[in-house]
C-alpha cells in the first residue's frame, strides 16, 4: 500500500484554561484548550498545516494529484475549501479536490479516499488536510474542551516515512453529536457514559478486531497506539479491550490542546512520528458518528532522513499566550458591546 511521505501539523498559539469556562458555568475541568485567534480560521490552519506537510515531503506542490481535505466545523455549508488551499499551491486546476466533512470521521475517510485513488492508479501522490475549529455553545460541554488545530499529511508511495500495511472500517447508525444546518453549534444526549460506551468505545474496539484478525495480528504486534483523544483517560478504554499496554498508548494531548475532533488521531499521530523509530509499527483509529476506521502503519528508514525537514508537534505545544474566558467569548461574539 501506500504510505505518509511527509507530514505537518498546525496549533495556534492561543490558549485558555479549561476551567475559566467550567467555573464560570457551575462545573469543572482541568487542563487547557487551543483556540483560534482573530486572524485565523479552519482554512488559514489548513494552509499552515499543508505547508509544513510539503517542506517536510520535500516534494514539488505540481506532484501532488489530489487534494483531500476533512472537517466537522466547515466555515462553509455550500463551498469547497479544498479549492483555496489548492489555489495557495498553484495547483493544476486539473487536481482533484474533495472536501469531507459531516463527521468527526471525516479526515479520516478523506485519508482512505486518497488511499483508494493512489491504489486504483488515478493519482501518484495526493494530500490530506484536516481542520477543526468547532462551534460550542456558551457553557455547553466542548466551551470547556473543543480546541482548534490542523494536521496534513502527503500520501504516495515513493520516499515513504510510514506504510499503511492495512485498514479496517467498522460503521453502524449511531447518533451520538451532530449538527443540523439551523443549529449554530453541536449538540449530544449529555450522557456521557453513553457515548463513551456505545458509541467510541465499542465502534474503536470493533475496527481494531477487526484490522488485527485481517493481518493476523495481536496487540503486542504493535510499538504504539494512537487513538482519538475526545479527553486523555477515554483512550484507555479500548486499550483495555484489546489487550493493550497503557504504555504504547500515545502522550496525552487533549489536556494541552482540548478535544481537537476529527483531527484528533493524527495530530497525536505526529507527535508519535516525531519520535518513532524506522521497523516500528503503529496501530492508529478514528472515530466520528458511529464509524471508526483502523489503520497499521509501519515506520521507514526515511524517517530519520527526513526529520529535520519538519516543525515538531511540540513546538506548538509549548508556543502559548494565554487569554481570558471574557475574550474567548468577544472572539466567538457570544457577547458584543451594547450599540452606545
Amino acid at each position: 500500500m501506500a504510505g505518509i511521505i511527509g507530514y505537518g501539523v498546525y496549533i495556534p498559539r492561543y490558549r485558555i484554561e479549561q476551567k475559566e469556562p467550567a467555573i464560570a458555568w457551575g462545573s469543572w475541568s482541568g487542563g487547557e484548550k487551543a483556540l483560534c485567534g482573530m486572524d485565523e480560521d479552519v482554512v488559514t490552519m489548513a494552509a499552515e498545516a499543508m505547508d509544513n506537510a510539503i517542506n517536510h515531503a520535500g516534494i514539488d506542490p505540481a506532484q501532488i494529484g489530489a487534494i483531500h481535505m476533512g472537517t466537522a466545523s466547515s466555515p462553509y455549508v455550500e463551498q469547497y475549501v479544498t479549492p483555496i488551499l489548492a489555489e495557495t499551491l498553484g495547483l493544476n486546476p486539473e487536481t482533484t479536490m474533495i472536501d469531507y466533512s459531516g463527521s468527526l470521521n471525516s479526515l479520516a475517510n478523506a485519508l482512505l479516499g486518497c488511499l483508494d485513488a493512489i491504489a486504483a492508479k488515478r493519482i501518484k501522490c495526493g494530500i490530506v488536510i484536516g481542520a477543526e475549529d468547532r462551534a460550542t455553545a456558551p457553557g455547553a460541554e466542548g466551551d470547556a474542551t473543543f480546541g482548534a488545530g490542523a494536521v496534513a499529511m502527503v500520501i504516495g508511495t515513493t520516499g515513504t516515512i510510514a506504510d499503511f500495511e492495512g485498514v479496517h472500517t467498522y460503521s453502524t447508525l449511531f447518533i451520538d453529536r451532530w449538527r443540523a444546518i439551523k443549529d449554530s453549534w453541536v449538540s449530544n444526549w449529555n450522557d456521557y457514559r453513553f457515548d463513551r460506551e456505545y458509541g467510541y468505545q465499542s465502534h474503536v474496539d470493533e475496527a481494531c478486531k477487526g484490522l488485527m484478525a485481517k493481518l493476523d495480528k495481536k496487540g503486542e504486534d504493535f510499538t504504539h497506539v494512537v487513538f482519538p483523544q475526545p479527553d486523555d483517560r477515554i483512550p484507555n478504554l479500548p486499550a483495555k479491550d484489546l489487550g493493550l499496554q497503557r504504555e504504547k498508548l500515545a502522550p496525552a494531548i487533549s489536556s494541552t490542546l482540548g478535544d481537537l475532533g476529527s483531527c484528533s488521531a493524527f495530530v497525536s499521530l505526529a507527535g508519535v512520528l516525531d519520535k518513532a523509530k524506522p521497523g516500528e509499527t503503529i496501530l492508529l483509529a478514528s472515530y466520528g458518528s458511529g464509524a471508526s476506521n483502523a489503520m497499521s502503519l509501519i515506520v521507514r528508514n526515511q524517517i530519520m532522513r527526513k526529520r529535520k525537514r519538519g516543525v515538531p508537534l511540540q513546538k506548538y505545544v509549548d508556543r502559548k499566550q494565554y487569554i481570558t474566558y471574557i475574550s474567548y467569548m468577544r472572539t466567538r461574539e457570544h457577547v458584543k458591546r451594547a450599540p452606545y
